[in-house]
């Protein structure tokens, strides 16, 4: 009889594990990212894997971020869908962010983003803006 309690203990040990394992894959969500305009922002175009397009024609532009968990945005600017910026100046950003920005291309970087639905404000200067 001792032997068969134990295995009951074990057994409900076992459950409560594998229910707990399911519980924390299950929050594997897909990645939302948020992009607002706010200043010379033509259009934000998100694309999958946290890929952002933003179009730009002054050179000069700011836009708001932000994620529902934590990820890597990378992001590609454009004047217009025919031209890139040919090199950017800077990337500055206010608001929570896990790491810094990196460049990635003359025209594309990529940032952390906290993941925590706070928007990081983001403002992108070219060097031979308009």
């Amino acid at each position: 009889m001792g032997l068969r309690k134990m295995s009951l203990a074990s057994l409900k040990s076992v459950i409560i594990i594998g229910a707990v394992l399911l519980s924390v894959q299950g929050c594997n969500e897909d990645l939302q990212l948020s992009a607002t305009p706010i200043k010379n922002v033509e259009k934000i175009t998100i694309r999958e894997k946290g890929e952002l397009d933003v179009f730009c024609p002054t050179g000069i532009c700011q836009f708001e971020l932000a994620a529902n968990q934590e990820a890597t945005v990378n992001v590609n600017m454009h004047y217009d869908i025919s031209r890139q910026f040919d090199k950017i100046e800077g990337v500055s950003v206010a608001g929570k962010l896990s790491s810094s920005v990196k460049m990635t291309g003359a025209n594309s970087f990529s940032m952390d983003v906290s993941g925590n639905g706070e928007p990081a404000k983001v403002q992108v200067v070219d060097y031979y803006r308009n």
